[in-house]
């Protein structure tokens, strides 16, 4: 038996992935556990997950995977601070920096210290945009693809250019510190007023809501050429990372002061978000047709932190030239996790072939006993339906807002129909209801479709299969009627094919609800509300259904229902 555990931790997003005999059996990130989102420690609990649901000890794992270079990072901010923190009062910066490096180095005694002296396994340290690039070309089951990273920073590269094929991994380019599109966009996120490392999302959000007045000056600040990216630190102060970053008073003078937290998005704030994010999508445009044309593959996967941008990777899927186009559902750094362990493997193991995930649903379950067991001690009322699926879609339709806890757990971002809240998406209010009542978040956020995969080329132009709701489309103009609610204001959704083989309950609820309707489509958004991560368990899943407007849970075989006075009234 080969067991590798790959692990990312100590800067954002940490996470676990289990890999047996070159399969995928477990993988979570810890934020889903601590309930802190982004949480960046030791993932102390994930680890106990996989190993848990893989049934074994820690005598049985054979390599510990890590997704960083710990002495690269070390060097690589020594020689940098010399040239430039030092000069700016960097000194607390440079000493975190050093401190996450240490940690990272000492990864081996600390997993030992948690799980004991029968775990023998030795450490490999892969380079970081090596593990997202693992992890995109191993989840994509291609054989022959080229591969495009971009992110903040790994240990000093901001992306890389590749392409795999027969011979292995071949780089064509990459960009170095501090030629960052994942600061460059954190740093749009804070003069917004948003929290930068968290909140990007909303920029891209808003985006679609202003006019490219500033798209000049952007360009100015970032662009690509001959496949590597330049920021100009002239105009943008990206030095001291995600954080400390900031533009210049030249740039301020133009696109305005930073927005403080909580105030009024005006309409400036709307153009420098639809500005910016233009520009950073020419820059990965740009890259990727390179890419096209120095590697001459037709597929082509995306990873790193910066593939998560949906609305970029719809322009590259339409306008790079590839056949096929393959965003990472886990870009971020928790799939480092999965993609150091494929890395691993692939130099340890190579006569065991690697298995394809079939889908995201790599995180933990819960039988029917332990969801009673959480029902009875929280002396709650429950019906059983004898069809669950057709239930859940009767109360959707009558515009109840529903929430879905089924099955495993979605490993990344995206809640894709097993941690889900589900509404109508025919109703023009229904966005702003569950904006409101249930998510407590920003009124521009758009939400989800979730349509059952037959039909989504009659609703979303160019869609046939896109599972993992990390690719915009082009929503049809007559069909924007019938779904409103998921119809962002720019006329796109960022579209989940669903099908029977990868979730059966959940295409059931959508084709009853079909049924009911004539439209193939539900909204579909996390289970979670703003500032927690997704719900993991039972508990956390009563927990927000009770704390907001949500009129029902559906924990199969389990349905619960608010009574009058403690539903939203959203009917």
């Amino acid at each position: 038996m080969a067991a590798i555990l790959g692990i990312n931790c100590y800067k954002h997003d940490a996470a676990v992935a289990l890999l047996l005999d070159g399969e995928l059996v477990a993988a979570a990130d810890e934020e889903r556990f601590r309930r802190i989102k982004h949480y960046p420690l030791y993932p102390e609990k994930a680890v106990e997950y996989v190993m848990k649901a893989a049934s074994i000890g820690p005598e049985h794992i054979d390599h510990i995977a890590f997704y960083m270079l710990p002495a690269v990072v070390m060097r690589e901010n020594i020689t940098y601070s010399r040239h430039y923190l030092l000069k700016r009062g960097g000194i607390h910066f440079l000493l975190s920096q050093l401190n996450s490096a240490r940690r990272m180095r000492d990864i081996g005694r600390t997993v030992r210290t948690h799980l004991g002296e029968k775990l023998s396994a030795p450490v490999s340290f892969v380079e970081h945009h090596t593990a997202h690039a693992d992890a995109a070309v191993f989840f994509s089951g291609f054989d022959n693809t080229a591969i495009l990273t971009m992110d903040g920073v790994g240990e000093r590269d901001t992306s890389l250019l590749a392409s795999y094929g027969k011979n292995g991994f071949r780089v064509h380019s990459s960009s170095r510190f501090p030629n960052s599109p994942g600061i460059y966009y954190s740093a749009v996120t804070r003069h917004l007023g948003f929290i930068p490392d968290n909140d990007e999302y909303k920029v891209m959000g808003l985006s679609s809501y202003g006019e490219p007045e500033f798209l000049d000056l952007f360009r100015k600040i970032i662009s690509s050429a001959r496949g590597r990216i330049r920021v100009n630190t002239r105009l943008l102060d990206i030095h001291m990372g995600v954080h400390g970053s900031s533009f210049s008073p030249e740039v301020q003078k133009v696109i305005g002061s930073p927005r403080q937290p909580g105030s009024e998005i005006t309409d400036l704030h709307k153009n420098v978000a639809c500005s910016a994010q233009r520009a950073l999508e020419e820059t990965g445009l740009s890259l990727a047709r390179y890419l096209r044309d120095v590697s001459g593959m037709d597929r082509l996967v995306i990873s790193g932190g910066v593939g998560l941008n949906c609305v970029m990777n719809g322009l590259i899927e339409r306008e790079a030239g590839f056949l096929e186009v393959y965003p990472f559902p886990a870009s971020h750094d928790a799939g480092t996790s999965a993609g150091a362990a494929v890395h691993v493997h692939r130099q340890f193991y190579p006569e065991i072939p690697l298995i394809r995930p079939g889908s995201v649903y790599l995180g933990p379950s819960f039988s029917e006993e332990e969801i009673l067991d959480v029902l009875k001690m929280a002396r709650l009322s429950w019906e059983r339906p004898d069809n669950l699926a057709d239930k859940t879609a009767e109360l959707i339709e009558q515009g109840k807002i529903v929430a879905l806890f089924n099955g495993r757990m979605e490993f990344g971002p995206r809640a894709l129909g097993n941690r889900s809240i589900l509404a109508d998406p025919r109703r023009d209010d229904m966005k702003d209801i569950v904006n409101s009542v249930v998510k407590h978040r920003e009124p521009f956020r758009p939400f989800c479709p979730s349509c059952l995969e037959e039909y989504s080329g009659e609703y979303f132009e160019g869609c046939g299969i896109a599972p993992y709701m990390i690719k915009t489309y082009p929503v049809f103009p007559d069909k924007v009627r019938k779904i409103p609610s998921v119809t962002h204001v720019d006329g796109t959704a960022r579209v989940q094919t669903v099908s029977r083989e990868t979730n059966p309950f959940y295409y059931n609820v959508i084709e009853s609800f079909y049924r009911r309707t004539d439209v193939p489509v539900v909204l579909n958004t996390s289970f979670n509300i703003r500032g927690e991560p997704i719900v993991a368990t039972p508990v956390d899943a009563v927990r927000c259904f009770y704390g907001t407007g949500i009129d029902a849970l559906v924990m199969p075989p389990f349905l619960l229902l608010k009574t009058p006075s403690e539903a939203s009234g959203t009917s």
